[in-house]
């Protein structure tokens, strides 16, 4: 009460509750004069940032520009675009059978709370278990039946991002209301009718989830996927991540730089005509409650 009625006090602890919300990004309650005052919106500082942030990208955009022009001959874009398609295929399908393979089991084991809390720990440690560890045997099999390295390399880039989808599905399949099965149920709907229109649209923002979150590991893992050595044996798969892992190698940070921005402009326009229409669509018609 004391504290409440000190005004020294009162400024002390508001300013106290800024400087640490803005260390930790934590809330902390209070007074209403001072959360009402830090909801005004301030349109300067609004206007300050946004400035700021342009000339900013302004001269980071002009750098790298200036320098890839001074290393760099036009003909290596169309090159670094066209191994990036390479890799976007290889994405894209290694989500698709991610998908295809994970989503059933997700959604049997998450519809049992038994099974779920079993599995859920496993799926964590498999999520974080190294992928890099398996490329080894992976080459191996690879030289012995004389595979393509463009087809059987490209596995490894969703080795450690797939059990997104799977852990994410669980989740959705464990939160699906009890009552709507029931009534699923009732209405005798079973089979691909009850996939397509009850089990489904109930776990799409989940899987939706998963899936963009396993979508951007394996572009990063693409950097050390498509390229796999074991002793004095290496493979090479056709794609941006083997490029930009070629060019750390020999040191060209025009290559890099190259290789990084033309993987940087796949994943954002993934994201932007993709995953985000998905996501908004599942926020708008898919969500309970």
């Amino acid at each position: 009460r004391l504290f409440r009625r000190t005004e020294v006090l009162r400024r002390l602890g508001d300013a106290v509750g800024v400087a640490a919300t803005i260390l930790t990004g934590l809330r902390l309650a209070r007074p209403a004069r001072a959360a009402s005052a830090a909801r005004r919106p301030s349109r300067l500082m609004d206007a300050l940032w946004l400035g700021v942030l342009a000339v900013a990208v302004a001269f980071g955009l002009r750098w790298i520009v200036g320098f890839l022009v001074g290393s760099l001959t036009w003909s290596e874009i169309p090159h670094v675009l066209l191994l990036g398609v390479y890799t976007l295929i290889r994405v894209l399908v290694l989500i698709v059978l991610a998908s295809l393979i994970w989503v059933p089991i997700g959604v049997w084991i998450g519809l049992r709370p038994v099974w779920a809390r079993r599995v859920q720990p496993l799926v964590q440690f498999l999520a974080a278990f190294p992928a890099n560890l398996l490329f080894p045997p992976v080459v191996l099999f690879i030289v012995h039946f004389h595979l393509s390295a463009n087809i059987w390399l490209s596995p490894l880039m969703i080795l450690g991002t797939q059990w997104y989808i799977l852990f994410n599905v669980i989740a959705g399949a464990s939160a699906f209301p009890g009552d709507l099965r029931e009534a699923a149920t009732s209405f005798g709907l079973r089979g691909r009718l009850w996939w397509l229109r009850v089990m489904l649209p109930g776990i799409f923002p989940y899987y939706v989830t998963g899936a963009i979150t396993a979508s951007g590991g394996a572009w990063n893992a693409a950097i050390v996927a498509e390229v796999a050595s074991w002793g004095h044996t290496t493979l090479t798969a056709a794609g941006l991540g083997a490029y930009i892992a070629d060019a750390t190698t020999q040191g060209n940070m025009a290559h890099v730089v190259l290789g990084v921005a033309v993987m940087s402009g796949f994943v954002v326009l993934f994201n932007r005509l993709l995953w985000r229409p998905m996501y908004e669509y599942a926020r708008r018609r898919l969500t309970f409650g």
